[in-house]
C-alpha cells in the first residue's frame, strides 16, 4: 500500500527497553512509545558527525521513531563480516558504492525497488543515473541495493595558501597566472601539469637552500618532502580515468566476449599492451618528474591535509580528512583535468534482518492488519536521506553533494566553508570529459571483486617507482624491455585469476 508508507503513529518500546543509548547525548533518550531502529555506520568523526545531521532532521519529522547509532567496529570489510558470521545486522547498515556487492549478491540487503514500487512519493530517476548504476552488484543485475545519499565526483582539491607562494617562469604567484581566478579560467590538462613543474621547482629550490626559506613558506609546507600532487593513485576512482586518458584500462568490458561466462581473463586487462603503456605513461608524466610520492602513506591520503602536497585528486567527503587534520591553509577546488573522471558514491542499504523485527506497538499498515517492520520504517529513514531536507542535512557538514539532480544548483552544500569557494567544480559538466561510474568491478563474481580490487591496487603502487622502469621509456613497450614491471602485472594478475575461477 502506498499510503501507508508516509503514516506514523505511536509507537512502543524497543525490544522491551524505555530507554536506547544516544552517542550525542549524555542522557540516553526515552524510547517509551516509540519504534526504534539501528543505523549501522563507520566509527569515524566524520561519518558519525554525519549520523548525526540525519538523526536530529529525520527525528524532528517523525518524533515517534528514533534512529540509533550501531558502530561498525573496525575496517569496513571486517564489521560487515562481523555481522554476517554472527547474523546481527542491524536494520541499515552504511556502504561504499564499490564494496556491496558481496553483501547484496548474498542476500543480505533488501531491494529497494520494492518500496520504490510501493511508495508514489519518490522516485529513484530524480538520483543521477551514474549513482543508480552504482547500486548493482554486477552488469546484469538490475537491483537498487542501497540509497545513494551523495555524488562524488573526483574534483582537484587546491592549497591556495601554498599556490600562493608558487612562481611560474613568469615571476607571478599561482605557478604563473597571478591568481586562483585567472588559474581557473586556464585551468586544463596543460595548466595542470605547468602547476605540478612550479611547486615542484620551488620545493627542490627550498630544498637546496633552506636557510633562505621564509617563515611563510616554511609554514606553507614548501619545503623538503613536499609534492605537488596527491594522486590517490591506490584509489579506482582517481586512477583508472587516467589509465583511460591514456588509453588502458585495468577493466575492459569490451573484452568479455558473448559466451555465458565472460573472458574474465581477457576482461581483467591489468596486462594488456594499452594498459601497460599507459602504466608507462602514468610513471613518466607524473612519478618520474616527482609530482606524487612514489611510496603512500597507510592511509594512502596523508599529504594535502598536512600541507605536504599541493593538489589532491578526490571527492568531497575528503574535506573532512582537511579539517580533521586542523589544516590552516585556505582550500578551494578545480575539475579533474583529464578527459575521463570517476563518481560513485556512499549511501545505505535496508538488511533482509530488518524485514523480521517488528515493534510491539508498531502502526498498522493503512488497509491490513499487519504491522510495519522496521524495514518499513528504515525506507522512511533512507526517504528522508534523499529528499531535500536530508541532502540539505549532508550538506551543512561540507561533505556531500547532493544525490538528487534537482539540487544541483541549490543547498546548503553550496554555502559551506564560502559560497565563494568553487563548489560548481564538482558537478561541472565539462566540453570532452566523460563520467565514468566505478562499478566496472561489478563484472566479476561478487566474491573475486574484494580479491581484483586490492591488486589491482597493488599494481599501481608499483608502477610508481622508479626501479621497475629503466631509464629510457622510449623502448618498444615489451616483456624484454620492461621485465621488473611485467613481472609484477603477471604476480597480481594471477592471484585475481585464481580467486575468479575459484568463484565460478
Amino acid at each position: 500500500m502506498k499510503k501507508f508508507l508516509g503514516i506514523l503513529l505511536a509507537a512502543t518500546m524497543c525490544f522491551g527497553l524505555t530507554a536506547c543509548s544516544n552517542p550525542f547525548e549524555q542522557e540516553p533518550e526515552d524510547a517509551t512509545g516509540k519504534v526504534v531502529i539501528e543505523v549501522g555506520v563507520l566509527g569515524s568523526t566524520t561519518e558519525q558527525e554525519i549520523f548525526r545531521k540525519y538523526k536530529n532532521g529525520f527525528q524532528e519529522k517523525y518524533p515517534n521513531v528514533i534512529v540509533q547509532l550501531d558502530a561498525i567496529p573496525g575496517d569496513y570489510a571486517t564489521g560487515m563480516n562481523n555481522y554476517v558470521q554472527n547474523s546481527t545486522f542491524p536494520d541499515v547498515v552504511f556502504t561504499p558504492g564499490d564494496q556491496h556487492a558481496a553483501y547484496s549478491s548474498r542476500g543480505h540487503f533488501v531491494d529497494l525497488r520494492t518500496y520504490d514500487e510501493a511508495d508514489d512519493t519518490f522516485s529513484f530517476d530524480d538520483i543521477y543515473p551514474e549513482l543508480i548504476e552504482t547500486t548493482h552488484y554486477d552488469s546484469n543485475d538490475e537491483g537498487i541495493w542501497f540509497m545513494p545519499r551523495d555524488y562524488n565526483k573526483v574534483v582537484t582539491f587546491v592549497n591556495k595558501t601554498m599556490l600562493s607562494l608558487v612562481p611560474g617562469e613568469n615571476g607571478e604567484m599561482y605557478a604563473g597566472y597571478g591568481s586562483f581566478e585567472n588559474l581557473k579560467a586556464e585551468w586544463d590538462l596543460e595548466t595542470f601539469y605547468e602547476v605540478c613543474a612550479a611547486v615542484t621547482k620551488k620545493v627542490a629550490d627550498n630544498s637546496a637552500n633552506p636557510s633562505a626559506v621564509s617563515q611563510e613558506e616554511k609554514l606553507a609546507g614548501l619545503i623538503r618532502g613536499t609534492v605537488a600532487l596527491d594522486a590517490r593513485y591506490n584509489w579506482y576512482p582517481a586512477y583508472e580515468p587516467i589509465l583511460r586518458h591514456y588509453g588502458g584500462s585495468m577493466i575492459s568490458l569490451e573484452k568479455a566476449g558473448e559466451g555465458e561466462t565472460p573472458d574474465y581473463n581477457a576482461m581483467l586487462s591489468v596486462d594488456a599492451d594499452e594498459t601497460m603503456l599507459a602504466y608507462r605513461f602514468y610513471y613518466e608524466n607524473l612519478a618520474k618528474p616527482g609530482y606524487v610520492k612514489q611510496s603512500l602513506a597507510s592511509s594512502g591520503a596523508a599529504a594535502f591535509p598536512n600541507a605536504q602536497a599541493a593538489m589532491w585528486f578526490t571527492t568531497r567527503p575528503s574535506w573532512g580528512d582537511v579539517n580533521s587534520a586542523n589544516a590552516t591553509f585556505e582550500v578551494d577546488f578545480l575539475p579533474f583535468p583529464y578527459d575521463y573522471v570517476g563518481v560513485g558514491c556512499s549511501g545505505y542499504a535496508i538488511t533482509q534482518l530488518a524485514t523480521t523485527r517488528v515493534s510491539e506497538n508498531a502502526e498498522v499498515k493503512e488497509g491490513t492488519n499487519e504491522k510495519m517492520t522496521n524495514a518499513d520504517y528504515a525506507w522512511l529513514f533512507l526517504k528522508y536521506i534523499a529528499s531535500e531536507d536530508g541532502q540539505n542535512a549532508i550538506g551543512e557538514t561540507g561533505m556531500g553533494v547532493p544525490s538528487l539532480m534537482s539540487m544541483k544548483d541549490k543547498g546548503t552544500w553550496l554555502s559551506y566553508g564560502s559560497a565563494d569557494i568553487n563548489h560548481e567544480a564538482f558537478v561541472e559538466e565539462r566540453e570532452g570529459q566523460t563520467p565514468m561510474a566505478v562499478n566496472d568491478i561489478y563484472s566479476f563474481p561478487a566474491t573475486a571483486q574484494k580479491t581484483v580490487s586490492d591488486n589491482c591496487i597493488s599494481i599501481m603502487t608499483y608502477v610508481v617507482k622508479d626501479n621497475f622502469w629503466p631509464s629510457d621509456l622510449t623502448l618498444t613497450m615489451d616483456r624484454n624491455n620492461y621485465s621488473s614491471i611485467y613481472a609484477k602485472v603477471d604476480e597480481y594478475k594471477q592471484v585475481m585469476m585464481s580467486r575468479i575461477n575459484a568463484a565460478n
